[in-house]
């Protein structure tokens, strides 16, 4: 069967910090008695997405009939290493009747302390029932982590070596922050460390004073409490999985008190709002905000004096600067927006989700006094869908695809830093008081130039710029989000200026 052709499939849903799934094993002494009112809980609790770890004694078509009554949707689905291993086909099939997208295994069977040839004889089967999950059924298999691969190996310890061993095509993961924490791990680290391999988070807490570095994988179910009031840093876990581009959050509390902590659990997540705010620490830098979240203050339409209000053209609504799709023309529609300040030497964060094709861009030092008849004048990070959009095989070399310096110069881009369609990018641009200049996508540098450099205006010279006299070169421009004519969302517009 091939990927995406499954009409039962959830592959189109996910949940997020501020709207979280849960975990089955949760509710686990509630499913056992009663699996109907269990599900009406959830769902009273306006959670929708469940990772299922057990049947609970129904059928496979029974659960989802009653998931399906209800809009819950299953989106993983646990079983045990040996069943994976053993029973491949059979657990595809099930996944596949949930409607589930991922297969998830969270432990490998040991004796004693975990070893290289535990882990080695993991990471062959895991890459081995990957490939077939991913190839014959269109699911994605992913390893849970419960404390004990964290031994001490090499340079790192046995879970970096399932990592890297393990081929990403096949093998992806699903990061249990406590199981992290726990070991002595930092799971913020991991997750910048390792990144999109990340699809999913265990969310949850560790009771204040139960001491860490234990490698047993077990502790007390009743030293998990309410997320937020425990030893873990949450809000930097989830700014971190934020940017991995994990799709699942899933409240898991394994302690007697769940009726109690799961609602104030939730409640507690939904308080992490990070989109169109500052830290206190980049408030002290010299950071500000380009975009409230509410208003359109500060922008303009380019050539005009206020901001454009052409139906289906830029809209200001759920945090987000959204060009709505006119067709992929380019600025012809609403056109251009700009700041109305102009910035010389700056540190430029961004963070944009594109749609299926999408065309966009973010320009600096764009002086306004060129009459192109289309799209403004300026120094442009690419916005693009590489796969869809036929710019990506236009210009020199791919200097028109995602990132890149528009005609310019292409990005290279190591795919730790891409992120599927539909999920949010951050992009940065430095432009330093000596006229270097750095692009950055997803925490990962993917160009240098120097502006007014000879090598930066024989570039100019075999580009489409090369009629614009001084292009790129003005001392202080303002920056604009482009009207390609394709629905792209901006959020996070934040500045620093550069002494």
């Amino acid at each position: 069967m091939l990927p995406g052709k499954d009409s039962l499939a959830q592959t189109g849903r996910f949940s997020s910090p501020q709207h979280p799934g849960v975990v089955s094993y949760t509710y686990r002494k509630f499913f056992e008695k009663d699996v109907p009112s269990t599900l009406d809980t959830i769902k009273a609790h306006g959670i929708t997405d469940i990772e299922f770890s057990s049947l609970f004694g129904q059928t496979v078509a029974g659960l989802r009939t009653m998931l399906d009554q209800r809009g819950l949707y299953c989106s993983s689905f646990g079983v045990g290493y040996d069943d994976l291993v053993n029973k491949t086909a059979e657990v595809a099939q099930h996944a596949k009747a949930l409607g589930a997208q991922y297969v998830r295994v969270a432990g490998i069977p040991h004796k004693g302390v975990f070893t290289p040839e535990d882990a080695h004889r993991a990471i062959a089967d895991f890459n081995r029932c990957g490939q077939l999950l991913k190839v014959q059924y269109g699911l994605t298999f992913i390893y849970h982590n419960h404390g004990f691969e964290f031994q001490p190996y090499g340079g790192g310890t046995l879970y970096d070596l399932i990592v890297n061993g393990t081929d990403p095509k096949w093998v992806s993961f699903e990061m249990d922050i406590l199981w992290t924490f726990f070991p002595g791990q930092d799971p913020v680290a991991l997750l910048y460390k390792y990144g999109s391999r990340y699809k999913a988070l265990h969310v949850k807490d560790l009771k204040k004073g139960v001491p860490r570095g234990s490698l047993s994988g077990g502790t007390d179910g009743n030293n998990d409490v309410v997320i937020g009031e425990g030893q873990i840093d949450i809000p930097g876990v989830i700014a971190a999985a934020e940017k991995a581009g994990v799709r699942h959050y899933y409240i898991e509390d394994e302690s007697d008190a769940v009726s109690a902590q799961v609602p104030q659990s939730i409640a507690y997540l939904k308080t992490i709002v990070f989109p169109n705010t500052l830290t206190a620490a980049e408030k002290r830098g010299g950071w500000r905000l380009l975009f409230d979240g509410k208003t359109s203050k500060g922008w303009v339409g380019a050539h005009l004096d206020s901001f454009p209000s052409r139906p289906n053209g830029w809209i200001v609504k759920d945090g987000m600067m959204t060009i709505r799709n006119s067709g992929g023309e380019e600025a012809k529609n609403a056109g251009d927006i700009v700041t109305t300040e102009e910035y010389g030497a700056f540190d430029l964060s961004f963070q944009f989700r594109m749609s299926s094709s999408a065309n966009s861009g973010v320009k600096y030092f764009v002086t306004l006094k060129e009459q192109t008849g289309g799209s403004a004048i300026g120094l442009e990070y690419q916005i693009l869908d590489d796969s869809l959009h036929p710019d990506a095989k236009l210009g020199r070399n791919g200097d028109r695809t995602l990132a890149s310096l528009y005609d310019l110069i292409p990005a290279n881009k190591p795919a730790s830093c891409l992120r599927p369609i539909g999920q949010w990018n951050t992009g940065r641009i430095v432009v330093y008081p000596d006229n270097r200049v750095e692009h950055y996508l997803n925490g990962v540098k993917v160009l240098e130039y120097v502006r007014k450099s000879q090598a930066y205006r024989d570039l100019v010279a075999i580009s489409k710029y090369k009629k614009w006299e001084n292009f790129g070169e003005a001392d202080k421009g303002h920056i604009l989000l482009q009207d390609h004519g394709f629905e792209v969302n901006f959020r996070s517009v934040k500045i620093k200026k550069l002494q």
